[in-house]
């Protein structure tokens, strides 16, 4: 039985006469016929009697009518919803951690806020290293991705939509050593600096800064977290390099502040990042243009 068959006989139970049903339908009548002449012969038995001016169903074409019905009117109804399915899916997002800690959630808000045809969207969000959420879209676990540092990889579309400075900070008690709060990228490299893991977009930047001065460098302390930095730092065990947006409430409050080293200047981007075929999705290029 297919769709065709089963909304003929559906129309023929509804009318009670083969001619009606042609006519709701725009059929011939001996397309009707020929549609539920098939179906009675899958069903191995005839589904209506055949009266003078019209038809009434049999015991088994009674049965089927009952259990069709259901089906077809949950089928009717997931064709119409089917313009709003993209809004009821979630859009899965993989954001690197300096962009999820400090952005993100509020525009995904303001972005429902804004665009009236997806008030209704929802993300499922993951916060990783960058390089962990590009492993992730281009493993097709997820649908975007915002990552922080250098993107090389030429099969993606890309846009920056932000970028921060890393900063060396440390609390004043500390940082009282430094007179105005600066010191030498040398005497830097004599403190105890407090790091994220290797492959992190911020220590990449901060490595490669490092090595074209002609330096190495080896942290007191490492972590894939940076409020676990933040807090070793607040504690007083050295200098810490981390984005700015993630100490803005610290240099605010004045428990930590910011020093200078005039041969660094770093800073990374945040960019979008979106498998080419997955740009067709419209909730996807909406929240693409407006973020």
């Amino acid at each position: 039985m297919n769709f065709k068959q089963a909304h003929i006989f559906l129309e023929v139970v509804a009318t009670n006469n083969f001619t009606k049903a042609a006519e709701n339908l725009y059929l011939t009548q001996s397309a009707v016929s020929h549609a539920v002449k098939e179906l009675e012969e899958e069903c191995q038995t005839p589904l209506f009697h055949r009266l003078h001016r019209s038809v009434r169903l049999t015991t088994t074409g009674e049965i089927l009518a009952a259990r069709l019905g259901p089906v077809m009117q949950d089928f009717t109804a997931l064709n119409q919803q089917l313009p709003h399915l993209e809004a009821e899916s979630p859009l899965n997002i993989a954001a690197c951690i300096t962009y999820g800690e400090t952005r993100l959630a509020g525009r995904l808000q303001d972005f429902r806020q804004a665009a009236s045809a997806f008030t209704e969207a929802s993300f499922s969000v993951q916060i990783y290293p960058a390089q962990q959420s590009l492993a992730l879209l281009e493993q097709r676990k997820v649908d975007l991705a915002v990552i922080e540092g250098q993107l090389v990889r030429q099969n993606l579309r890309t846009k920056k939509i932000a970028d921060y400075a890393i900063i060396p900070v440390a609390t004043p008690s500390v940082a009282a050593s430094f007179p105005d709060y600066r010191l030498s990228l040398n005497r830097l490299l004599q403190q105890p600096l407090l790091l994220r893991e290797r492959g992190s977009a911020v220590r990449e930047t901060f490595v490669a800064a490092l090595q074209l001065a002609g330096y190495t460098v080896h942290p007191q302390w490492e972590s894939v977290d940076s409020q676990t930095l933040i807090a070793a730092c607040l504690a007083g065990f050295g200098i810490a390099f981390l984005p700015e947006p993630l100490v803005t409430a610290q240099l605010t409050a004045g428990t930590l502040v910011s020093l200078t080293v005039p041969q660094l200047k770093l800073s990374n981007d945040i960019t979008l990042v979106c498998r080419r075929e997955s740009y067709s999705s419209p909730l996807l290029r909406a929240l693409w243009d407006f973020l």
